[in-house]
């Protein structure tokens, strides 16, 4: 691809962090760059390297991106000695957006988050104004009683024709009846865990303080992750709170959580893209998928196997 220039980067103090600069070619970058990081422990790639598929698509639309791997994570050396996992990750992602303004002289910034990440992408706008928009996809969900239950047996029924089926049921054992010591979460970076109730305070709270701020946030939830969804259920009782009226929320059947399926990957970085385009430039596609300006580089994206890290 051609429509832009990609430049390897270590940033932050001492050079920690590493990371991959992506910018348009031949025109002005959109004045809100797009920052995207790990997924749990994996690499800044992303799963089925959606990160780096997603910086090329919004190349071809005029936004620049940074993606990176955290202090301590993948290519990156620890940041700081922070007592806790998520002051270590608001500090690696500022330190993101403080290379990035020096380097395109940006000051806004757009955040896409996966799963684990949420919720530093999340802590991340409150703690820095820079941050004006965030794409969130698997993050906190607080479906009620039907939707567990519906969940529950759509799953149960679905279980022992999938061939991950035996090794889940043993490490359910192995957790729940065995209190085996390997089941055990290992120390490190991704340990720490909030009981739903404490999550569900932190959330409201959080998406207050966003809202008041006037963040511009779209919800993304997977298929496969939470299997069904009528009226907004991934946000359970937050459904009608003032800050749930503004964001942009979207349950993607055909979307699973670590994007396997070419299907999945289209539909995701179309979403996304469409999303940060609008954040970014002001702009939303308007027309079929099949004609859309970007379509080209959807399909160069989805084909590119081995392209810069």
């Amino acid at each position: 691809m051609n429509e832009m220039t990609q430049t390897p980067m270590r940033f932050g103090p001492g050079d920690a962090l590493v990371g991959m600069l992506t910018v348009p070619a031949g025109r002005t970058p959109a004045p809100v760059a797009c920052l995207m990081f790990n997924m749990g422990a994996n690499h800044r790639v992303g799963p089925r390297r959606i990160n780096v598929k997603l910086a090329h698509v919004l190349a071809a639309r005029g936004v620049s991106s940074l993606r990176f791997d955290l202090g301590g994570v993948g290519d990156s050396d620890p940041l700081d000695t922070a007592p806790d996992l998520q002051t270590r990750a608001v500090h690696s992602l500022q330190a993101a957006m403080d290379a990035a303004e020096r380097t395109l002289g940006i000051r806004r910034f757009a955040v896409m988050a996966m799963c684990s990440g949420v919720e530093h992408a999340m802590s991340t706008a409150v703690a820095d104004p820079r941050v004006t928009a965030l794409s969130l996809f698997d993050g906190f969900a607080f479906p009620q009683r039907r939707t567990r239950w519906e969940r529950t047996l759509r799953r149960a029924l679905a279980a022992p024709t999938h061939p991950s089926f035996p090794g889940k049921a043993w490490r359910w054992v192995q957790r729940h009846l065995l209190r085996a010591e390997a089941a055990k979460a290992m120390p490190g970076f991704f340990v720490e865990r909030q009981t739903p109730a404490v999550n569900a305070v932190w959330f409201d709270a959080t998406m207050r303080r966003l809202h008041d701020r006037e963040v511009a946030i779209q919800l993304l939830y997977s298929g496969s992750l939470h299997v069904c969804d009528r009226d907004r259920d991934q946000l359970g009782a937050f459904r009608d709170a003032p800050f749930a009226q503004s964001l942009d929320y979207e349950f993607m059947r055909a979307v699973d959580h670590t994007v396997c399926t070419a299907r999945g990957q289209q539909l995701f970085l179309e979403a996304v893209s469409d999303w940060v385009a609008e954040q970014c430039l002001g702009t939303r596609a308007a027309w079929p998928s099949a004609s859309r300006p970007d379509a080209g580089a959807v399909r160069a994206a989805m084909s590119t196997q081995w392209a810069a890290p």
